[in-house]
């Protein structure tokens, strides 16, 4: 009994090592130029013109799958990142070319160009620094960042 079972074992152990039946497709040319593709043999009368390994791929393991749900994920991140700064990038080139347009209209005019003060620049590149998480700014740089505000506006305060 005990040989029996320890056959048996060895067995089973052994089955998942034999790989699958590896399967062919057949290119069969027949009198009159009949041609067909199968998986026997051609039989007699028909001629071979090609033999192909056929076996399926294995299925994907549940590793596979995540890691490719994980990528596909990620992809889409990156791809909705991309697009979000692409907007940005385009809104400020839109602003940038308008706040163009009006200062030559002002010049055309002989008007002077409304100009910003240090501060207000200040606050507007703050602003703009602290609005971009991918800068991951520590604490520290928030602090100096404030404190470079305040010191840029200083003179507006003090008249």
């Amino acid at each position: 009994m005990r040989s029996l079972g320890s056959f048996l074992m060895v067995v089973l152990l052994a089955l998942p090592a034999v790989p699958a039946r590896a399967e062919s497709l057949y290119k069969c040319e027949g009198p009159g130029g009949a041609v067909s593709i199968q998986s026997e043999p051609c039989p007699a009368g028909m001629t071979q013109v090609w033999k192909r390994d056929a076996t399926p791929e294995p299925a994907p393991s549940a590793e596979e799958l995540a890691a490719r749900a994980a990528l596909a994920e990620a992809e889409a991140r990156r791809a909705a990142e991309l697009a979000r700064a692409t907007e940005q990038a385009r809104l400020a080139e839109t602003e940038r070319r308008e706040q163009l347009a009006r200062e030559r209209e002002a010049a055309a005019k002989g008007e002077r160009p409304a100009t910003r003060s240090a501060c207000t620049q200040a606050h507007d590149f703050s602003d703009a620094a602290l609005e971009k998480e991918f800068l991951r700014l520590t604490e520290t740089q928030k602090a100096d960042l404030r404190a470079w505000v305040v010191a840029q506006c200083a003179d507006v305060y003090d008249s």
